[in-house]
């Protein structure tokens, strides 16, 4: 049973880079070479199969890569949330020193400074 649709242990391809499938290809062909004479024929027939697959991936053209927010520099990034007022009285008033130390109390450690 799973707790919500889309989860990691779903059965989904594992989605890799190009370079990724270059090193995978090369291991699967170093495991072939290296396997024993007396290995299970499935074995065998799997690592054949799998090198045939990405063999035949790595033959087509690449993909051109998709243009992201990194090139654009017209889009600003959106907030993940909408900012909330405090839920500190000291901060909501004009006493800044109680603000802080409201703030610094509460605040995870890792974000002390």
């Amino acid at each position: 049973m799973r707790s919500f649709e889309g989860q990691h242990s779903d059965n989904v391809a594992i989605k890799r880079s190009r370079e990724e499938k270059q090193r995978q290809l090369v291991q699967l062909k170093e495991q072939l070479a290296t396997l024993k004479a007396h290995a299970a024929p499935a074995i065998r027939e799997a690592l054949v199969k799998r090198i045939a697959e990405l063999d035949a991936e790595l033959r087509q053209p690449a993909k051109p890569p998709r243009e992201g927010r990194e090139g654009r520099e017209d889009a600003p990034r959106h907030p993940r949330r909408e900012a909330r007022p405090s839920v500190f009285r000291a901060e909501d008033g004009g006493d800044r020193s109680a603000a802080v130390t409201a703030a610094s109390v509460f605040a995870s450690p890792r974000r002390r400074s």
